[in-house]
């Protein structure tokens, strides 16, 4: 039987999914690419020197784990059927969100929630909510979140190399003196030296991605957490940088919540209060931690601090579905 089955080949997502399990020493005939229907027989890389064949998903009967990095419409279709076959599938698609039997899992923040995946199937968050909520593991826990108030400042990557390509182009016509506009892109403005208070498209008053931040924080903290969310376009071309403030409900000191987050799996902290004491996204780019800086006190609340996360969010999206594979490997 195949171990881990990935579902979509062209994303991000998948790709550092991939990457992962290669530097984890796993077997690529332990590991099998589908999507939908395919040409001829493509190929995806698995690490340095090898290469999976993608195969139609309609080959696909069961595996051990099935994880769906894009394709909504694919994971609404088969994945109750691989789940009832004895899989048990991670869905990173917006499809099957808010059912009640698969809950929205970000690894040490909710495990315990896995208990109620009775389908064998997992949701996990758009990536910069994890990332997001990753950095802020240890203090969910500890000091029970209240509210989060946060600006997602977010690089071309989350188009994929497409959105990356737009920027670099952009930014070579302007530097060659061409200041075109770009309404038709990817970003439907320009984004070389511009900031587009716009990411994903627009569901009413707020952007899908706001809506995320919103619907899935409080799928994974709990539906009294109050938050509100801004997230903007930036000319960078990989990462995200987050500038949180989190409310709890108990006391909360920055300095203890700073020794918290160092304990934090997968984190690092870099706080000193010095020009240059912080990451950046020039920092973080390839890395799979989540960075946090510029901790502070946040005095316009009772129990509340600040601080800046940044991370190379489809690293850190792909870390915590196999952190939550794992956890949901060993259930019965």
């Amino acid at each position: 039987m195949i171990k881990y089955a990935i579902i979509g080949y062209q994303n991000t997502l998948a790709k550092n999914i991939l990457k992962l399990l290669a530097a984890r020493g796993v077997a690529a005939a332990e590991v099998a690419v589908f999507d939908a229907k395919v040409q001829g027989e493509p190929k995806v890389s698995y690490g340095e020197i090898g290469e999976l064949t993608v195969r139609s998903i309609e080959d696909l009967s069961t595996a051990e784990a099935v994880i769906f990095t894009s394709h909504d419409n694919l994971a609404a279709r088969y994945a109750v059927k691989f789940a009832s076959a004895g899989a048990k599938v991670i869905n990173a698609t917006n499809a099957l969100e808010g059912e009640s039997d698969i809950p929205m899992i970000v690894g040490g923040v909710n495990d315990n929630a896995l208990e109620q995946a009775a389908k064998g199937i997992v949701n996990v968050p758009n990536p910069l909510v994890t990332m997001l909520l990753g950095g802020v593991a240890e203090l969910a826990v500890k000091y029970q979140i209240k509210s989060v108030r946060a600006t997602a400042l977010v690089a071309a990557d989350i188009e994929g190399q497409d959105g990356m390509s737009e920027l670099y182009n952009s930014t070579r016509r302007i530097l060659m003196n061409d200041i075109t506009g770009n309404a038709d892109g990817l970003f439907h403005k320009t984004l070389a030296f511009n900031i587009i208070p716009q990411v994903s498209s627009f569901i009413g008053e707020e952007t899908f991605t706001e809506w995320a931040f919103n619907s899935q924080i409080k799928q994974v903290l709990g539906g009294d957490v109050k938050v509100h969310v801004n997230a903007a376009m930036i000319p960078s071309f990989v990462g995200a940088g987050i500038y949180a403030d989190i409310e709890t409900f108990a006391d909360i000191d920055a300095g203890e919540a700073e020794d918290d987050i160092k304990k934090t799996k997968g984190v690092l902290v870099i706080n000193r209060q010095e020009d240059g004491g912080y990451a950046s996204l020039t920092d973080v780019q390839g890395e799979s931690s989540i960075f946090v800086s510029r901790i502070r006190q946040d005095m316009t609340v009772e129990n509340g601090i600040s601080l800046w996360l940044a991370g190379d969010y489809w690293q850190v999206a792909a870390q915590n579905i196999l952190a939550v594979l794992k956890q949901f490997l060993k259930r019965k």
